[in-house]
């Protein structure tokens, strides 16, 4: 049974876990304040949630599936 590419060569592939560096409230700080910073500096932009009528949640769902939406989503009731 082949195994596939990775694996004849024993090759893994991984992503960093950010939790491991932000375990404790002294990690985190930093962190958050270099996060807060960038963000007053518009360095990191947020966009503010695209609203849609609870009656149209489906076309939500389809902008989402069709990525033609970033950032959050808002249904109004």
């Amino acid at each position: 049974m082949g195994h596939g590419r990775f694996s004849s060569k024993s090759v893994t592939i991984s992503r960093p876990n950010y939790a491991h560096y932000t375990d404790t409230p002294q990690k985190l700080a930093p962190q958050l304040n270099r996060f807060f910073a960038a963000l007053r500096l518009g360095v990191i932009k947020v966009e503010p949630p695209r609203p849609y009528d609870l009656a149209a949640a489906s076309q939500a769902h389809r902008d989402l599936e069709s990525r033609r939406t970033t950032g959050a989503l808002e249904l109004k009731v």
